[in-house]
């Protein structure tokens, strides 16, 4: 049972099964020449960017280049002239960095709306980096609390850097491409800004996603959009979702950590790609038209027309399952800790050195494992099954990094003591014939351990054995 509490003396909601309801649209008012000559020139902006949206999802889904293109001429949408025609005729484009071998894009979803606190603050903030060469594509969580340095203003939370840079230099996005490229340590040539609006009429307009809920769910705090606060309790099962109830699952964290949340809101697009191949979109161009009229009006990017359909290109050509993935936390591997600032409570770098998000990056960046990657919906919906050991003499430390393993997302199976003793590091051994790297590669990230060859019989249940060394007592 999915149950939404209003924060209000006597009210008290529950659901269980959600009903799918879509906004009228309200009639058009009149108009001067001009103003209409005006609002075709926004509604023509406003469908580009729709159809480019729609074409993306396409790709997304995995369908192909030629594919989308083929899709696009049975919805009688002329490719061949006009703006169609930049997306699909490209020629010599070439997007900022990829004859380098990487391309550098800012992910941004805000909240939008008048009815939302703080409607310009960015409660998504991601780096995709593509390896154009290697066909890799990697993505990096930028926590909301992450104190940052904004030029001209001083220090803030990432989350404010867009609104601060539209109302106090004009230029949001700008704002953000070079405050988080300087954070990181890279040059972020371009972006795309998405709102939560457009995310739950699009989820609405698929009929809901079905989502498996893996463990149970209590928010709260989770903001009502009108300077309150409603409670999100979900229970452990299988539910069809609609868009406001995936929104509050993708973005919950008042009861978790944000590698949970990281997780669901990865779960949450898997969910969506599932029911739009379940659909079959290209066999349903109302359905897909549709989407695109939803779309439109909350999507912006800085690419040009001919960029967007060199984009679209390389994604037509990069497997899905080449995708690693960072999550900036305070987590032993994330990189950060929390702390407060005049009150608030914010991220720092470990030892307040910006310098080791910016190693960090260079770090991920420069390691790719071709052909080997796991596809990213294993790695968020089975967690990797940990047997920890302890191989040390400190009472009760197999139990202390078990705990933080739970935390990281982690299922651990089994807790106790090592037969031999003296481990200085700390080892793992892998037990999943080479099926898990994402979630191999997250927990040596998270306990700093060495990976080992050895084999080594497991408990039952266990993928992996963790033998913790002295090292994890520091």
């Amino acid at each position: 049972m999915v149950r939404i509490k209003e924060d209000s003396p006597g009210r008290s909601v529950k659901v269980t099964k959600p009903e799918m309801a879509r906004k009228s649209q309200p009639a058009e008012p009149e108009v001067s020449a001009g103003a209409s000559r005006l609002r075709r020139s926004q509604r023509g902006r406003s469908a580009r960017r729709g159809i480019f949206a729609t074409i993306l999802i396409i790709l997304l889904l995995g369908v192909g280049w030629f594919t989308a293109r083929a899709a696009l001429v049975w919805l009688n949408i002329d490719t061949g002239s006009g703006f169609l025609a930049t997306l699909f005729n490209i020629k010599s484009t070439k997007l900022i960095g990829e004859e380098d071998g990487r391309v550098n894009f800012l992910l941004m979803g805000n909240p939008g709306g008048m009815d939302n606190d703080g409607p310009n603050l960015t409660d998504t903030i991601m780096l995709a980096s593509y390896n154009s060469t290697d066909k890799y594509l990697h993505l990096f969580s930028i926590p909301r609390d992450l104190y940052t340095n904004l030029d001209g203003y001083g220090m803030t939370k990432a989350n404010a850097v867009y609104e601060l840079g539209d109302s106090k230099f004009s230029d949001g996005s700008g704002t953000a491409l070079k405050t988080f490229g300087d954070l990181l340590g890279v040059t972020i040539p371009y972006y795309v800004k998405i709102d939560f609006d457009g995310f739950k009429q699009a989820v609405d307009e698929l009929g809901g996603v079905t989502v498996e809920v893996k463990k149970d769910l209590l928010d709260t705090q989770y903001p009502d959009g009108n300077k309150g606060y409603v409670t999100v309790d979900i229970k452990a099962g299988t539910y069809t979702m609609d868009g406001e109830m995936a929104l509050k699952y993708a973005r919950s964290r008042q009861s978790t950590s944000d590698f949970d949340r990281a997780r669901r809101q990865q779960q949450i697009l898997v969910a969506l790609r599932d029911k739009a191949k379940e659909l079959d979109l290209l066999t349903s161009p109302t359905k897909l038209l549709d989407i695109a009229g939803i779309v439109q009006d909350h999507f912006s990017t800085n690419l040009t027309n001919p960029e967007m359909g060199r984009l679209l290109q390389l994604l037509s050509d990069f497997d899905s399952t080449q995708i690693t993935n960072k999550v900036f936390d305070d987590s032993p591997a994330g990189g950060l800790y929390g702390t407060k600032v005049d009150g608030l409570f914010v991220l720092k770098p470990v030892g307040d050195d910006y310098n080791k998000l910016k190693e960090m990056v260079e770090a991920a960046l420069a390691t790719t494992m071709p052909g080997t990657e796991q596809p990213v919906e294993d790695a968020v919906t089975t967690p990797l099954k940990v047997e920890v050991l302890n191989g040390t003499n400190v009472t009760g430390l197999a139990g202390k990094i078990a705990a933080t393993l739970k935390t990281g997302g982690f299922d651990v199976v089994k807790t106790g003591n090592n037969a031999t003793k003296g481990f200085t590091d700390s080892i793992i051994y892998d037990g999943t014939g080479g099926t898990r790297p994402n979630a191999i590669r997250q927990l040596v990230e998270l306990t700093g351990a060495t990976l080992s060859t050895e084999t080594v019989t497991l408990s039952a249940g266990a993928e992996v054995r963790l033998v913790v060394g002295e090292s994890a007592n520091k």
